[in-house]
């Protein structure tokens, strides 16, 4: 994939809603981009995160240890931002994630996304609303309502 499909990929994403398109294609820039076969981890629960990463292609599942063992608890697609949370909680990764079909990622080390998160406002308000979509997804799914 070229820079412009890349930085085109990612400003359709709603993580980057509203970002400047130069810090956008900056981001681009000092990511990498990476495929996976289907099956592949990106990363594995217990894993001390090192990088996030934007689906550009295809589809990752995400599995955590329950009672009945690694189960799957989640998918994404193109535009997600994934991995994440373990950064910004400075803990080990607490999911695994795996391809689902053949993927294609951008790869944004720990240091350019917390630098990305302290230059840019907006950045860092867009992170904060997709984590709490996420909240509120698993709170309606556990019939919690929240206010």
């Amino acid at each position: 994939m070229d820079l412009d499909l890349e930085v085109k990929t990612i400003r359709n994403a709603p993580i980057f809603t509203g970002i400047d398109p130069c810090k956008m294609r900056l981001l681009a820039c000092m990511s990498e981009q990476i495929t996976f076969e289907k099956g592949d981890y990106l990363f594995r629960c217990g894993e001390i995160p090192d990088a996030a990463y934007v689906i550009l292609k295809g589809e990752v599942e995400f599995m955590a240890q329950t009672g009945e063992g690694m189960s799957v608890i989640g998918q994404d697609g193109p535009g997600a931002m994934i991995g994440e949370v373990a950064i910004l909680c400075d803990a080990k990764r607490f999911t695994s994630a795996r391809a689902l079909t053949p993927l294609s990622v951008m790869r944004i080390n720990k240091d350019c996304l917390l630098r990305m998160i302290q230059d840019s406002p907006q950045f860092s308000l867009s992170i904060a609303k997709e984590l709490a979509r996420r909240v509120m997804q698993v709170a309606t799914h556990e019939g919690i309502h929240a206010q």
